[in-house]
């Protein structure tokens, strides 16, 4: 996938999460088979913060 979430001025929601809140969102989000696309920002933010490496990123 060729996308790239380009984080705006001001924080999206998922920004402004905290690191736990932001987990369990990616968790159930994989648990419901959410949106490819809506998984990958969830990563994209989480790789940003140094939560999640390149060892998940085929989850």
């Amino acid at each position: 996938m060729d996308y790239y979430f380009h984080p705006s001025p001001r924080p999206s929601s998922l920004e402004m999460l905290s690191d736990e809140q932001l987990l369990n969102i990616y968790e159930l989000a994989v648990e419901a088979k959410a949106s490819p696309d809506f998984i990958e920002i969830i990563k994209n933010v989480l790789t940003g913060r140094k939560l999640m490496g390149s060892e998940h990123l085929d989850a």
